[in-house]
């Protein structure tokens, strides 16, 4: 009995208490293991907002070396599964991008010739990981359209390219995206095919092919969403809401010679059309 109370940790009393009445459970013990997993799950959601494009195995891994943890990946993945913290699956892209080219074109020469798609995370709290499209003008930098939900489905990106064809004309567009599977689904080719837009896409592991909305984005999280601490959807959708119009009318672009896109593409279409007149 002394071995028993020092291995469970409570007193020899309390074993023979047990004993006598196994329907108790020990609460003690119970008590510390939900401590522990407490203190789990407050890791592994400080490691997914600073590694937002981890899976469950490499938390296992960082869980292991930045806190010494002896933890099993498979109790990892299920606090993970159960707190929608983990990362969507990957598709193929060979069947989801059957007949879209790979992009040629290095750079626009015009506002309405090259337009990039993409999608990034962001962490919005008690809703956990919530999804934002954004479709630019890779000439004049303006966020055109854009669709955040927490639905992590294709149709946001639908929503967001059919807010960006409702601001300017599609006439001879090319939209360039990445290999996502969001931009290979069914229901985002109907719509390219429906608005007579050239879809293309980057080479796979090339970033720089898409750079202007990979830089949008960057500013995004560097100037709104690291600045402050969303509790939910809600309130990250109004801070994200205020800084896109900020974006587009008062934040200035050195490639743009320190204009702001919207002060950019205005003075860019007067000048057309006082060429056209003369």
């Amino acid at each position: 009995m002394r071995t028993l109370s020092k291995t469970l940790g409570v007193s020899r009393q309390r074993v023979y208490f047990i004993k006598k009445h196994p329907e108790i459970k020990i609460t003690r013990k119970k008590k510390k293991m939900r401590e522990d997993e407490a203190e789990l799950i407050k890791n592994i959601e400080s490691i997914v907002r600073e590694l937002p494009v981890y899976g469950y195995r490499r938390v296992t891994a960082v869980l292991r070396h930045r806190y010494g943890l002896n933890v099993n990946w498979k109790r990892v993945y299920r606090i993970m599964h159960e707190r929608k913290l983990c990362m969507p699956p990957t598709h193929s892209h060979k069947k989801l991008f059957k007949g879209v080219p790979f992009s040629t074109r290095t750079k626009a020469e015009r506002s309405n010739e090259l337009w990039g798609i993409d999608m990034t995370y962001i962490w919005c709290g008690q809703d956990a990981w919530c999804y934002l499209h954004g479709v630019i003008d890779h000439h004049d930098k303006t966020l055109l359209g854009y669709y955040f939900s927490k639905s992590c489905s294709a149709l946001g990106g639908v929503m967001a390219l059919a807010n960006a064809a409702a601001q300017r004309p599609v006439n001879d567009l090319e939209l360039r995206s990445d290999n996502g599977c969001h931009y290979g689904a069914k229901i985002f080719k109907d719509e390219i095919r429906r608005l007579g837009i050239n879809h293309t896409r980057t080479m796979v592991n090339t970033p720089k092919g898409n750079a202007v909305i990979e830089r949008f984005f960057r500013s995004l999280k560097e100037e709104c969403v690291w600045q402050q601490k969303f509790y939910n959807f809600e309130q990250a959708k109004e801070a994200v809401d205020t800084w896109m119009q900020k974006y587009n009318e008062e934040r200035p672009h050195q490639s743009l010679d320190y204009l702001t896109p919207k002060q950019f593409y205005e003075r860019r279409s007067i000048g057309k059309l006082e060429q056209k007149v003369s």
